[in-house]
């Protein structure tokens, strides 16, 4: 494989992973108008699946975004693969923890009270955050090389 087409098949990679992250986020936009059509707005519910659809919406369009500027990545730069695996795993993390949290546990998690709570903010939340270390990544690689 030519240096293109590896990119090129990485791009698609992370465009499908992106639409597949969004879709997921748009599913859980049912649960939010259910929740928004059957509950307060101070309700806990109401919040669990406005946080999960928002999260599917922002991460699936961040991954997106990223394919679409990918191309211009030195795809042999150090760390850049784990960067991208990174990248799709954080963002797979942020739109599953949030809908098990609204579809079984359906309250705010930041101290986790029970073994389902822990695996979600433990599993789910944490590695959710890993995405930043990839930005970091891309960044230095696209603004910290030489200009030819």
């Amino acid at each position: 494989m030519t240096d293109s087409s590896i990119a090129v098949q990485q791009q698609r990679s992370l465009a499908l992973h992106g639409v597949i992250i969004l879709f997921l986020g748009l599913l859980a936009g049912i649960g939010f108008s259910i929740a928004a059509a059957t509950q307060d707005v101070t309700s806990p519910i109401y919040g669990a699946w406005r946080f999960a659809h928002m999260e599917g919406l922002v991460n699936g369009l961040v991954v997106l975004a990223v394919a679409g500027v990918w191309l211009r990545i030195d795809v042999y730069g150090k760390f850049i693969n784990i960067a991208r695996i990174v990248l799709v795993l954080g963002c797979y993390a942020n739109i599953i923890g949030p809908i098990i949290n609204a579809l079984f546990i359906g309250k705010r998690l930041i101290a986790p009270e029970t073994g389902l709570e822990a695996i979600v903010v433990y599993g789910f939340y944490i590695p959710g955050t890993l995405p930043i270390i990839s930005f970091a990544i891309f960044i230095f690689n696209l603004f910290g090389r030489k200009i030819k």
